[in-house]
């Protein structure tokens, strides 16, 4: 029996990773002649039931109990197909510990980081001392996806195999069910205004305050030109931090979007921001270009690499609501006329030597290791 590949995702649609986890599975399966297979809250293509139940549905007690069915399952699933691939998303948040703990335990493990540890607790040394016995001591494989991990991983005195890869290419349909979007959704875009769009959890590291106080720091002139949407589940109150200005179009959602009004907003806006004060990567990002919309993003080490590669997908202001406010006002002085998303950059980022190298790296280390034993 040939052995298997498991992609292990533990967020899965309540945060948005089901659509890495779709394109990842898409690159494995076209390039390797092995069978992969999605252990998630969420059923893939072929259909079913999902392998964990959703734990951020329901109250404390349901939800409480989802994980330890979750961690049961999982260890039970292991346990039987431990000479099998395990490839195991992190965002380096507490909950992923007893996952990856069990994960560990197979031989063929690999750890795939999108953050070494939450954007919102790098200083909390306890969880970091935790990540660090894991990494330093348990894990031996990991995909690390940016220089900020890169560097986390250093000083966790990680010395296993490090496979390097950018976020993969999203795969998913564009299209949307009308109806099945919210009419609130629907009202926010202004087809007479340039559309801005703030995607993804709202915390104090995605600077969603930056962007409240940059707006605020327009001519009346200048806002009165543009529309604001804000939008993603509120996860530290940053969003309420600084009030806007009663004459703003901004229109503020602090709760989960739904794949359809995702796809609705991204379809209907004109620039997404990311004023992020730090970050590992962003599927953000990457879902900013699938649909071709430019960027508007801070000066972090990760958007000025992508940029670099990809000027024309968007612009780098700096990291204060100044420079983005600044930013803002030359983009409605251009009358948004500018040419993003040239054919060069396209077929650059389309043919990524990043990837391809990935897959070179990944398909020796199976052949290497793993292809055609006898589990």
């Amino acid at each position: 029996m040939m052995k298997k590949i498991y992609l292990v995702d533990y967020l899965g649609v309540h945060c948005g990773m089901h659509y890495y986890v779709e394109a990842f599975k898409q690159i494995l399966v076209k390039n390797l002649d092995i069978e992969v297979n999605v252990l998630s809250n969420y059923t893939d293509n072929i259909g079913g039931k999902s392998f964990f139940r959703n734990q951020y549905k329901g109250n404390i007690i349901s939800k409480g109990y989802s994980l330890l069915c979750n961690i049961l399952k999982l260890k039970r699933f292991v346990a039987k197909h431990r000479e099998s691939i395990f490839i195991y998303l992190t965002y380096g948040n507490r909950i992923d510990i007893p996952f990856i703990k069990i994960v560990s335990k197979t031989p063929n493990h690999i750890i795939d980081i999108h953050e070494a540890i939450a954007q919102n607790v790098d200083n909390n040394e306890s969880l970091s001392r935790l990540f660090q016995n894991i990494y330093s001591k348990k894990i031996k494989n990991v995909i690390s996806h940016s220089s900020r991990t890169d560097s986390f991983l250093k000083g966790y005195g990680y010395v296993g195999k490090v496979f390097s890869v950018p976020h993969f290419k999203y795969i998913f349909p564009k299209d949307f069910k009308k109806e099945a979007i919210s009419q609130e959704i629907i009202n926010a875009v202004d087809e007479e205004r340039i559309n801005f769009l703030f995607f993804g959890n709202l915390n104090i590291n995605k600077g969603v305050d930056i962007l409240i106080d940059a707006v605020n720091k327009l001519s009346e002139d200048d806002a009165c030109k543009i529309n604001v949407i804000i939008a993603g589940k509120d996860f530290d109150g940053a969003v309420d931090k600084i009030k806007p200005k009663d004459n703003l179009s901004m229109h503020i959602f602090k709760r989960h979007i739904t794949d359809d009004e995702l796809r609705f907003l991204y379809q209907n806006v004109d620039f997404i921001m990311l004023p992020y004060r730090k970050t590992s990567q962003s599927g953000i990002l990457e879902m900013a270009f699938y649909f071709k919309k430019p960027i508007i993003a801070s000066d972090i080490p990760y958007f000025r690499n992508m940029l670099s590669k990809f000027p024309s997908f968007g612009l780098i202001a700096g990291n204060t609501s100044r420079s983005f406010s600044d930013t803002i006002e030359k983009v409605v002085s251009s009358g948004h006329n500018n040419s993003y998303f040239i054919q060069q950059d396209l077929d650059r980022y389309n043919n990524r030597i990043e990837i391809n190298k990935f897959i070179h790296d990944f398909s020796d280390w199976i052949n290497k290791t793993l292809i055609i034993n006898r589990i």
